[in-house]
């Protein structure tokens, strides 16, 4: 029997067979399939291939997506399961940086592979494959896995970088910490001292003790450092789940993560539970809920307890040190003074009579009053003393009493001797003199000594007359008695003094109670009046003094030996008047402290007993409502009612709380500085008078304030938590409650609405013939089916029938033998044939009009479902709304009353047709009626047909469309105008502007009051009615009038409910609604329409803190007239009404009359303020009598005009040219134009000489008058003119403000600043003019300090070259030697004709020519010299050297002979090498031609000088140089003293490589590495051969230059295509496949679809370039110039690419923000992250060509060993020699002309930059 296959079974067969899950599952389909498929073919049965091609494809992109996913999940895994925590730290963060450097380059290889995989996925679903779903399934499972890794690899970064914080912080502190513990051992083995040490050793031991003290404060900033860091180090000991502790630990997550509809946000913290796992860990979200989130996704944040005590145990151990030096230092001071008070009492113990007589006075005074001064020097460094006890100190008292009374003996005894000893019973022994000593006495003892002096003195004629030593006697009288006079005030002064200041060392703080406060106010007060009245004694005391000095000197000479030491009494006198002004200051201090005190104190207590008062009685009415007991709703309601009002209030109370909680800061504040105030007054009198006082610890009442403060505070939380607990609870209640009496009155009042349930059963009995309908279409839907497989079944008979018949008439043919019969048999054949076809077409047109017929009914069926379904959403609308009134029944159940029932018949409008227009959409009176915007009796009548929408639509409009708006602004002449308008034409703010557009959009729409029309935001962005930068802001007010869609569940929310979950901040929350609220009330998004606050708030649209700010009715707009805020409601009132159209418009101020500034329009008022008009002026201008063109003539030298240099004339040509172009020619240099060019663009503008044109620095580079190497530094000097933006406040600063801000470099912008003022003045940026000094000054744009520098004219000051004589100038000493061109009035710059024989060489002499190397701290900013940076410390000795080398000044003397012959010499002036010229030419060091080009100034004395020093060197080193042609060869002279043989071997003679070809400028990428220990410019891949270099690195500076224009020939300057690149041995086949993504950055990614080249940026947006790569390439671009647009090459502005879309305003800002760039590179110098800005800036310059070179080395300058050297094959072993492991860190550019010479030394570290002005 054979075996016959039914088509039609099979095709349905293949058609609804299933697809495979995974790969197995489609092998055996594949294998089934196979066998059937086989079957057929042996059968002869032709089938499609189509089934089997479709699962191979299914099963190879199955197989390929699955492999990618178990890629990702592979490193997913392997990432999830890393040890984050801080065992083997140190080991495992080197080696997890390489891991993530891999992973990075592995993700980027796999996203090439995954773009490949998607475009097969994307052409299978593009050919409606019958296993779609099935691939988009897997490509949507391998995306979210793709996104997930990239996620965890953004956590990877900074995992590594805190971890990497924590080890360096750990190993620094505890560096630290040992480093301590060397200095305390070495403090106290080696300054060991005690009384029998010399006092030469003590005294060498004092001078190390205080050098030791310097070594040890220079820990003192490593500890605060480390203190600092403390507070920013992570935690990772928790990490461990072995590590317990005590206390929650808090987490916060690294990047958003969502599971099962549970979430957390990046940023936000949660509580750990449980970290067992080490994957994932079990944590407590925002929400409460718990949620198992990956380890990786989250950080234990600061603070670090481990290493904040750390940094504090460092800290105390340094201050425990600086305590130990400080007793050191105490002992050996006291030791000191000890020794010297014996040596003093020693020796005047040994005096004798005569070696006293035979002393002057003077003498022997000084001799005790040393012993003195030692002895009191000795009382006060033995105080704290470990080596002096009390009996120490008694003993050296008893030998300086003992030695003082010798001195007394020896004093009296001496012959004819009046000794007044001046000791404790000083006034008695003054009197008794007085008394004893008549003036006969003292003359007859007078006259013995005469006589005996004139025994001695005979062969001398002396003579004293008697009247002097009456004199005498009356002058020593006169002494004793002022002495009395003055010991007497001394005693009572003393004791008034005493007195006082016990009175006021009794009290150590203030009191609480403000009734002793002021007593002890009016205390001070008393003692401030009895001091004033015992000045008198102060003054007579002082007066005593001057008389007893006054007589002390009248004493002659040859009365010497009556002495008297008045200079302890005139000490005494000067303390007790300090002393008497202290207690004075200390009391006026005191009383003005406690005034204060005693208001704060008031305001404290009245505020805190109110308050205490509050929470008693709150909290007894909290107390009461708990006790009530709840029987039913309407008591539950009551008592819901009066808790909400409670809670209510005490949520009011919140800020009355933290008032009083600052009242208590500020008043224990206060208490404090008084507390401190009385102790340090009374450690003063401890330290003056040496008397310890008393004092008694009491508590501080500022502690007892805190104390009360915090109890109130602690009281008002429990009440607030009790109060909102028992709020939520009744609410909870009472809805339980509600749901069930619903349930019983539902049974009870059946009777009552009886009706309504009725309609509410017809409403079901509706809906169950709906669902019957429903079920019908179903019937019918499945008969259909039936009927097409019943159809089909026949089909198939048919062809059955027609298969038989073809049989039999086959085998008829074969029984018939008659030709006749057969050939009749088979055309009777063939007709039936094309009959049986006509059937069977027949039959098909049936098929497919019963197919259309069914199509038909399912639209319709599908149209009545839709239509049921919208009819039983309405129905279920009005079942709501009916119960609703039943409750409403319910509550008012005496008041219905029955109703009779007729047989009129009512009229009914049909409900859909009432529909009313809202703000943005349209709304029933159905849904008016339910937000109560209508009445339900409103409503009756309008379904009743009594009342029309229209009718209804009056009297509800403010609801349905508001109204005041303000529309727009109106200026007089200039009418009406949108805001964006009024904007541009600077009526308003920018800031006002967009205030009062976000207003419109609230409520609605945008609003054009030109034509009055209404739009919605991308409508009026489309038209210019808003700003395109402006759009995102305005989108987002919008969303407040259409809603703001919720990402979760896709409701519409409100302005309210937005700011609720964070969609949107408080204060534009606010200030929206305010405008919604001042129009009509709060727009409801859902219903379109404006609701009452009330309403609002019970609907939930906002919430009661939203309710309560709109009721203040704060400031959030501008008032546009003064500026200050203004709430809308009250902006409204300023408006005006225009009349035809009642738009609200706002009052546009009057155009002031301005004249033509620099850049811009400049009113007069402007200039008026800026003092170069008067007030006559604006009178003249008022009456007509002046105008605008008259006031630009009067002021044109500040307004437009500048007198800089404005180009060249040449002599040799008799021509004027520009500048630049002068330089093109060879006439002047390339710094010489620059320098020139920067003057003209900071003063205003580039100036065309030739057509005496004035040009902006753009437009002078359209017209070729700059060239593009210049443009970016000429735009740059420009903003000394356009201004400066201050990065921190945004806001335009002047170029002076830009110089103290670090905005310019300041030797440069003194060069700016100087030209400016030289040519008109200092430029105003905001105001666009010239102003004086004196109004600069005013406004900060300049200070006498700059004034000063600008005013010194020394050589540092020199900025400016003069291209005749070599010379350097200032700007106007350039300026005085320019001419003036007669036709235009231009100052131009004369170059000399050369040809022309100079007068005499004498013009030559003496010209200096100065190189310095300047030297930059990186922390400070600070310029210093060579030497000046050694002594700091910030470069070692052998960068010292090499740099000091590099420095010279150069000076050409001519020294004349005694012969009168003379001879030119070249002299270093810095080091004293010189050059006799005439001898260099003889011996053949220079040649004649070289000499006579010097002389001609062909060369410059700096290039001449430096070609005699590069011939005089010992060797020269040519490095890198491809050509002769190439090399520039720049060489130091041989020195007098040999310098290091480092030094010599590096800088003896250095070549480097110039590439002439193409000039790079500021922002050409980095271009080839500088080797700075061989000195060679090589290629970057040369650079990653020798291993100084790592790959990265390397992959990231060739991706800069690739997706730039291309890779850079270093030896050429050339830029290459990746092939040509490979083909010239720069690079090699693997580098120039990874580079390729960063070529087409450059050239553009295709769009497989539309075909056009898109940009980097928009390739990112696209996803054809991962984002991490294209933001590295985004940022290359901005950092080189800006965006590259594909195909033309063109850079354009951020600016051009947010209007093209390329970026929106987050990413220009990141873009823009270099601070924050990636760090994605490895210094190769110092081994430290850096980005590709910090790169570009640490570069060296060729300044021939601009190009930029990055310095590298294989040892870290911060003392690194280079990681690459060890795995890179191609490394050099060993160390290098030159590396400079003392140099500090920081960046610094310079720029070098090689036309002259100058050598630039750029580092990432310090600053090195050697110039050579010409």
């Amino acid at each position: 029997m054979t075996v016959k296959y039914d088509f039609g079974i099979f095709q349905r067969m293949i058609e609804t067979a299933p697809w495979g899950d995974d790969s197995a599952a489609l092998d055996k389909q594949i294998s089934n399939h196979s066998k059937t498929h086989s079957s057929l073919v042996r059968n002869q049965e032709k089938m499609s291939h189509g089934r089997l091609s479709q699962l191979r494809e299914l099963q190879n992109i199955i197989d390929e997506i699955s492999q990618a996913i178990m890629w990702v999940n592979e490193k997913e895994e392997e990432e999830l399961v890393f040890d984050w925590g801080d065992k083997k730290i140190d080991q495992y963060i080197p080696k997890k940086q390489e891991n993530y450097s891999r992973l990075m380059r592995d993700l980027e290889e796999k996203e090439k592979d995954l773009n490949k995989l998607k475009v097969k996925s994307d052409g299978l679903l593009a050919s409606s494959h019958p296993a779609s779903d099935k691939i988009e399934a897997y490509m949507d499972t391998l995306q979210t896995q793709w996104s997930w890794l990239l996620q965890i690899t953004k956590c990877i970064h900074i995992h590594l970088k805190e971890n990497a914080a924590y080890s360096q912080f750990f190993k620094e502190a505890n560096e630290t910490y040992a480093k301590l513990q060397k200095q305390h051992e070495t403090i106290r083995h080696k300054f060991t001292c005690d009384k029998n040490t010399p006092l030469e050793n003590l005294v060498e031991l004092l001078k190390n003790l205080e050098k030791e003290k310097e070594r040890i404060v220079e820990n003192k900033r490593q500890v605060q450092s480390l203190v600092n860091k403390s507070k920013t180090i992570v935690r990772l000991k928790p990490r461990n789940p072995e590590e317990k502790s005590s206390s929650p630990v808090i987490v916060q997550a690294l990047c958003d993560f969502k599971q099962d509809q549970i979430g957390i946000l990046k940023g936000n913290e949660g509580i750990l539970k449980d970290n067992s796992q080490r994957s994932k860990w079990l944590v407590t979200g925002p929400g409460g809920l718990d949620m198992l989130i990956p380890s990786v996704c989250l950080l234990i944040p600061p603070p670090n307890p481990l290493s904040i005590g750390l940094a504090n145990k460092n800290e105390q151990y340094y201050d425990a040190i600086m305590g130990i030096w400080n007793q050191l230092y105490i002992n050996i001071k006291s030791l000191i003074s000890w020794q010297y008070c014996l040596k003093d009492i020693n020796y005047i113990n040994s005096l004798t009579l005569s070696m006293l007589s035979k002393m002057r006075p003077e003498e022997y005074r000084s001799i005790i009053k040393r012993m003195d001064t030692h002895y009191q020097e000795f009382l006060r460094t033995s105080q704290g003393s470990e080596l002096f006890g009390e009996e120490d100190k008694k003993t050296i008292q008893g030998h300086f009493d003992k030695a003082q009374s010798h001195y007394d003996t020896l004093i009296v005894q001496l012959p004819a001797h009046l000794h007044v000893p001046l000791g404790e019973n000083s006034l008695h022994e003054c009197s008794l003199h007085i008394q004893k000593s008549s003036v006969q006495k003292c003359r007859s003892n007078m006259t013995l000594v005469l006589a005996q002096v004139l025994k001695v003195l005979k062969s001398l004629e002396f003579y004293v007359k008697n009247n002097c030593i009456c004199c005498n006697d009356s002058c020593v009288s006169n002494r004793l008695s002022a002495l009395k006079a003055l010991l007497q005030s001394l005693i009572q002064v003393e004791d008034i003094i005493k007195v006082h200041e016990a009175r006021l060392t009794e009290k150590e703080t203030t009191s609480l109670d403000p009734i002793e406060v002021e007593n002890y106010r009016s205390t001070l007060k008393h003692m401030k009046g009895e001091l004033e009245l015992k000045r008198d004694l102060l003054t007579a005391m002082e007066s005593d003094l001057a008389k007893a000095v006054q007589y002390n000197g009248q004493i002659s000479e040859s009365f010497h030996k009556c002495d008297v030491d008045l200079s302890k009494y005139s000490d005494l006198v000067n303390q007790m008047g300090d002393r008497w002004r202290r207690i004075q200051t200390q009391i006026d201090n005191r009383m003005w402290d406690l005034e204060k005190q005693e208001k704060q104190l008031k305001d404290y207590q009245q505020n805190s007993t109110s308050l205490d008062q509050w929470i008693d009685n709150a909290r007894k009415r909290q107390d009461n409502l708990q006790l009530v007991k709840l029987n039913d709703i309407q008591t539950l309601m009551d008592h819901l009612n009066q808790q909400k009002a409670l809670h209510t209030e005490i949520k009011g109370k919140k800020e009355k709380v933290e008032d009083v909680q600052k009242n208590a800061d500020i008043c224990a504040a206060s208490i404090k500085d008084y507390e401190l105030q009385l102790a340090s007054y009374s450690a003063g009198l401890e330290t003056l008078l040496n008397i310890p006082i008393k004092r008694t610890m009491l508590q501080s009442p500022a502690s007892v304030v805190r104390q009360e403060a915090g109890g109130l505070q602690s009281r008002y939380i429990e009440l607030l938590t009790r109060s909102s607990d028992y709020y939520k609870f009744l609410g909870e209640m009472l809805k339980n409650m509600e749901e069930l009496k619903t349930s019983m009155m539902v049974h009870e009042s059946q009777s009552q609405y009886s009706e309504v349930l009725l309609e509410r059963d017809s409403l079901h009995a509706k809906l169950k013939l709906l669902e019957q309908d429903k079920n019908r279409l179903l019937r019918v839907e499945e008969e259909l089916s039936r009927i097409k497989i019943s159809l089909e079944t026949e089909q198939r008979n048919k062809q059955r029938l027609q298969d038989e018949k073809n049989s039999i008439l086959k085998e008829l043919t074969y029984m018939k033998n008659q030709s006749e019969l057969r050939e009749g048999q088979i055309r009777q054949c063939e007709s039936d044939r094309d009959k049986a076809d006509r059937e069977r077409l027949s039959l098909k047109n049936e098929i497919e009009k019963l197919m259309m017929e069914l199509k038909s009914v399912e639209e319709r069926y599908k149209n009545r479902l839709f239509s049921s379904e919208k009819e039983v959403s309405e129905l279920a609308l009005r079942r709501d709304a009916l119960e609703r009134e039943i409750k409403r029944l319910q509550q008012r159940p005496d008041t219905l009353a029955k109703q009779t029932q007729t047989d009129e018949k009512i009229t009914t409008v049909d409900p859909s047709k009432l529909v009313f227009d809202g703000v943005r959409r349209k709304v029933t009176a159905h849904q008016l009626c339910d937000c109560g915007i209508i009445s339900k009796s409103t409503l009756d009548q309008l379904l009743k047909g009594k009342k029309t929408v229209d009718d209804v639509a009056v009297d509800i409009q403010l609801n349905l469309k508001g109204t005041g708006i303000i529309a727009g602004m109106t200026t007089g002449p200039q009418g009406k105008m949108p805001f964006t308008e009024a904007k541009n034409k600077n009526l308003l703010s920018p800031e006002s502007a967009l205030l009062l557009l976000e207003a419109q959009a609230a409520t609605g729409y945008i609003l054009d009051p030109t034509f009055n029309e209404k739009m919605p935001v991308d409508t009026a962005c489309s038209r210019g009615i808003v700003d395109t930068e402006d759009r995102d802001t305005l989108v987002t007010a919008e969303a407040a009038s259409t809603g703001f869609k919720d990402p979760y569940t896709g409701k519409v929310l409100s302005v309210g409910q937005a700011c609720k979950q964070g969609r949107i901040d408080k204060d534009t929350a606010l200030r929206l609604l305010q405008a919604q609220d001042s129009v009509g009330g709060i727009l409801d998004p859902v219903l379109s329409v404006f609701l009452p606050k009330d309403l609002a708030l019970d609907r939930n649209l906002i919430d009661e803190d939203l309710y309560r700010a709109l009721n203040k009715k704060p400031a959030c707009y501008l008032d546009p007239a003064t500026g200050e805020k203004i709430s809308y409601n009250d902006l409204r009132k300023t408006c005006v009404v225009e009349p035809v159209s009642g738009l609200l418009l706002l009052r546009g101020p009057d155009k002031p009359m301005t004249v033509k500034g620099l850049r811009g329009e400049v009113s007069v008022d402007e200039l008026i303020k800026s003092e170069l008009l008067d007030e006559t002026d604006l009178q003249k201008l008022n009456q007509g009598k002046l105008s605008s063109k008259d006031i630009e003539d009067k002021l044109r030298s500040y307004l437009y005009g500048s007198s800089c240099i404005a180009g060249i004339y040449d002599e040799a040509n008799d021509r004027i040219m520009p500048l630049y172009q002068a330089m093109k020619e060879g006439l002047l240099m390339r710094g010489t134009t620059l320098e020139l060019l920067e003057a003209q663009a900071a003063s205003g503008f580039i100036v065309d000489p030739v057509n005496n044109v004035f040009l902006t620095v753009e437009d002078a580079f359209k017209r070729g008058l700059i060239g593009k190497e210049f443009k970016n530094k000429l735009l740059s000097a420009e903003k000394a003119v356009t201004g400066y933006i201050d990065p921190s406040t945004g806001k335009t600063i002047s170029l002076f403000q830009a110089i103290e801000k670090d905005l310019i470099e300041k030797g440069h912008g003194i060069r700016l600043l100087e030209a400016q003022i030289a040519s008109g003045g200092i430029i105003d940026p905001k105001e666009s003019h010239r102003i004086d000094v004196a109004v600069a000054y005013k406004r900060g744009y300049f200070d006498e300090e700059m004034n000063e520098i600008l005013s010194y004219e020394g050589d540092d000051t020199k900025g400016f070259f003069d291209p005749n004589t070599k010379e350097n100038l200032t700007y106007l000493q350039l300026k005085d030697r320019c001419m003036t061109d007669q036709k235009t009035g231009l100052i131009l710059l004369p170059l000399r004709d050369k040809r022309k024989p100079q007068k005499s060489q004498t013009s030559r002499t003496n010209v200096l020519r100065k190189r310095r190397v300047v030297i930059v701290d990186p922390d400070t900013g600070l310029e210093m010299s060579v030497r000046e940076a050694y002594h700091r410390e910030l470069i070692d000795y052998d960068t010292f050297l090499e740099l000091s080398e590099q420095e010279c000044e150069w000076e050409e003397i001519t020294i004349k002979g005694s012969d009168g012959s003379s001879r030119l010499v070249i002299v270093d002036r810095k080091t004293g090498m010189q050059y006799d010229i005439q001898d260099c030419v003889e011996r053949g060091v220079i040649d004649q031609p070289s000499l006579d080009q010097y002389r001609a100034g062909t060369l410059t004395l700096t290039q001449f000088a430096d070609l005699i020093a590069s011939r005089t060197s010992s060797t020269e080193m040519n490095i890198a140089a491809s050509t002769v042609d190439d090399m520039v060869t720049c060489s130091s002279p041989t020195q007098l003293a040999p310098s290091s043989p480092t030094v010599r071997k590096r800088f003896n003679s250095i070549s480097i490589t110039v590439s002439p070809p193409e000039m790079f400028d500021d922002q050409s990428p980095v271009a080839a590495i500088f080797d700075t220990e061989t000195l060679e410019k090589i290629t970057i891949p040369e650079g990653l051969r020798r291993g100084i270099v790592d790959t990265i690195t390397a992959q990231r500076l060739l991706e800069a230059q690739a997706c730039t224009g291309g890779i850079i020939n270093p030896a050429t300057g050339e830029r290459l295509s990746l092939q040509d690149a490979v083909h010239q041995g720069i690079i090699d086949e693997s580098m120039a496949s990874k580079l390729k993504p960063a070529q087409k950055a450059y050239v553009g990614f295709e769009d497989i679809k539309t075909k056009r080249r898109m940009s980097a940026a928009e390739a990112v947006k696209e996803t054809w370039l991962p984002y991490e790569a294209g933001q590295r390439f985004l940022e290359f671009q901005y950092l080189t110039g800006g965006l590259i647009e594909p195909g033309t090459g063109r850079r354009i502005t951020i600016e051009e690419a947010i209007h093209n879309g390329w970026l929106d305003g987050q990413g220009a800002q990141k873009l823009q923000d270099t601070r924050n760039h990636q760090k994605n590179l490895t210094c190769p110098k110092t081994k430290l992250k850096i980005s590709y800005k910090e790169a570009m800036d640490s570069c060296m310059v060729e300044e021939s060509n601009g190009m930029k070179m990055l310095q590298a080395s294989s040892i870290s300058t911060k003392g690194i060993s280079s990681p690459y050297n060890v795995s890179n094959p191609g490394s050099r072993s060993g160390s290098r020699a030159g590396s400079r492991a003392g140099s500090r860190s920081g960046s610094r550019r310079g720029s070098v002309d090689y036309s002259t010479y100058s050598y630039t030394f750029s580092s990432s570290s310090t600053t090195y930059s050697s110039n050579s002005v010409s």
